[in-house]
């Protein structure tokens, strides 16, 4: 049925990754593609054969591979990426067939149909990496998002090379000034452009987030485009104010998933005092209702355990909850790799959340990014991760994936000389049955 599998995505949306190479999709798996912004305008990608076959298996009701994320949300009943698109094409699952025809896009659809995949429409929502400029080191993120990690990686893959893999080099597509110019040039060309989004990195750490965002502002183009980004919270630029009165809307994703000093070790090296005093100082930007502000999460198997303190936190702040994904990569860090016994707490402690503050889900909430919907985005957060908690499925492989798990946090803890124990003591026995010790393990 295409109520299950139909996206709307490839209608209006496209990615650029950090090195300058397309993506279909903001929410698909990175795809080694040869199409790059260095050869190739945005229209032209978004028109060609990648993007054509891409709409043409959604139109006949296949699943292609690079969906796979979604189709596992939606198992969840998580608003998936896929959801999130339909959203934005009038497009729910109850109703299929007569919200898609009744759908402003409907029209862009039939024709995609009749033309084997091309489009007679134009991409409406981007997705702009930037490069691997950052100054953290996160654990579940990748060299191709932090400079510093992809230090990291060149050690740690020496200590264990099946769980990390030597980085390659690849240089930023924003290294060119030319290709800012460029890129800036065609934002202009593109029609009813409505949102960009641009991650690093760190974008509030690199020069080409500003350099762009001051071009669209010269050309006159800002006050017709929403801009977003993502920031770890680690910095504070007085620039973001003016940014924030010259868009017409300014979205602010913080990403963070603990409130407490645990973040300093997912987050490595961040101090969680000092990110929540900056998420202080953007929160007091939010009387300009430009600005849009919300904590962008994805749990792994140690921040889930925490959840109800960061949702306690959303609740008592007022800031509104994005939950990006439901985490795959690194395998060894998936929430589905909990123990029963802190599966069954976490799902008890978030269910002492939603009944403390009556929280119900709006499956049917259309904009979720607007602040006349805070309440309802935090509770619909809430609630999908309690939800995913309480009914997943434990891997076939656990075994193996939690034996890996320990290799994986030895090999950081090697260059960083920390414990995972110490910011997560609940989880010492857990850890303990699979190997880890009070000193440090050998990583093989």
């Amino acid at each position: 049925m295409l109520s299950n599998t139909f996206c709307s995505s490839p209608w209006i949306h496209l990615r650029v990754l950090p090195n300058g190479n397309y993506n279909t999709c903001r929410w698909a798996a990175n795809k080694n593609v040869s199409q790059n912004i260095n050869q190739i305008s945005l229209q032209e990608f978004y028109n060609g054969s990648e993007m054509s076959e891409l709409r043409s298996e959604l139109l006949d009701g296949k699943t292609p591979s690079i969906c796979a994320s979604c189709q596992y949300e939606d198992k969840h009943n998580k608003l998936s990426g896929r959801r999130k698109q339909l959203l934005k094409s009038a497009v729910t699952e109850a109703d299929f067939d007569l919200k898609m025809r009744a759908s402003p896009h409907y029209k862009h659809f039939k024709y995609s149909w009749e033309n084997a995949g091309k489009s007679d429409y134009y991409p409406v929502d981007l997705q702009i990496d930037l490069g691997n400029i950052c100054n953290s080191a996160c654990i579940m993120c990748s060299p191709m998002y932090s400079s510093r990690l992809e230090k990291d990686y060149i050690k740690l893959n020496s200590l264990a090379d099946d769980l990390f893999e030597f980085p390659v080099n690849s240089q930023s597509w924003t290294k060119n000034p030319e290709l800012i110019d460029k890129f800036v040039e065609e934002i202009g060309q593109i029609p009813k452009l409505n949102y960009i989004h641009f991650l690093g990195g760190e974008t509030l750490y690199d020069a080409a987030f500003y350099a762009i965002c001051d071009k669209l502002i010269e050309k006159n183009l800002a006050k017709d485009i929403i801009v977003g980004t993502t920031t770890n919270a680690t910095i504070y630029n007085e620039k973001i104010e003016t940014y924030i009165k010259s868009f017409r809307q300014f979205h602010l994703g913080i990403s963070i998933e603990s409130v407490t000093n645990l973040n300093d070790y997912i987050r490595y090296p961040s101090k969680i005092e000092s990110v929540l005093e900056i998420i202080n100082k953007f929160s007091t930007l939010r009387k300009d209702n430009r600005l849009f502000l919300s904590l962008r999460i994805t749990p792994n198997i140690f921040t889930i355990y925490e959840f109800d303190k960061l949702a306690r936190y959303m609740i008592e702040y007022n800031i509104s909850a994005e939950s990006c994904n439901i985490l795959n990569r690194p395998s060894v860090l998936r929430m589905e790799l909990m123990p029963d016994d802190i599966r069954q707490e976490t799902v008890e402690r978030l269910k002492a959340v939603i009944d403390e503050y009556n929280l119900i889900k709006n499956s049917n909430l259309v904009n979720t990014r607007s602040n006349k919907t805070v309440d309802q985005n935090i509770a619909n957060t809430i609630i999908e991760y309690y939800d995913f908690i309480l009914n997943y499925s434990i891997p076939d492989n656990a075994e193996q994936e939690r034996k890996n798990l320990i290799r994986f946090l030895n090999s950081f803890e090697h260059l960083r000389n920390n414990r995972i124990i110490d910011y997560a003591p609940r989880y010492t026995e857990f850890l303990r049955n699979y190997g880890y010790g009070d000193k440090k393990q050998a990583t093989d």
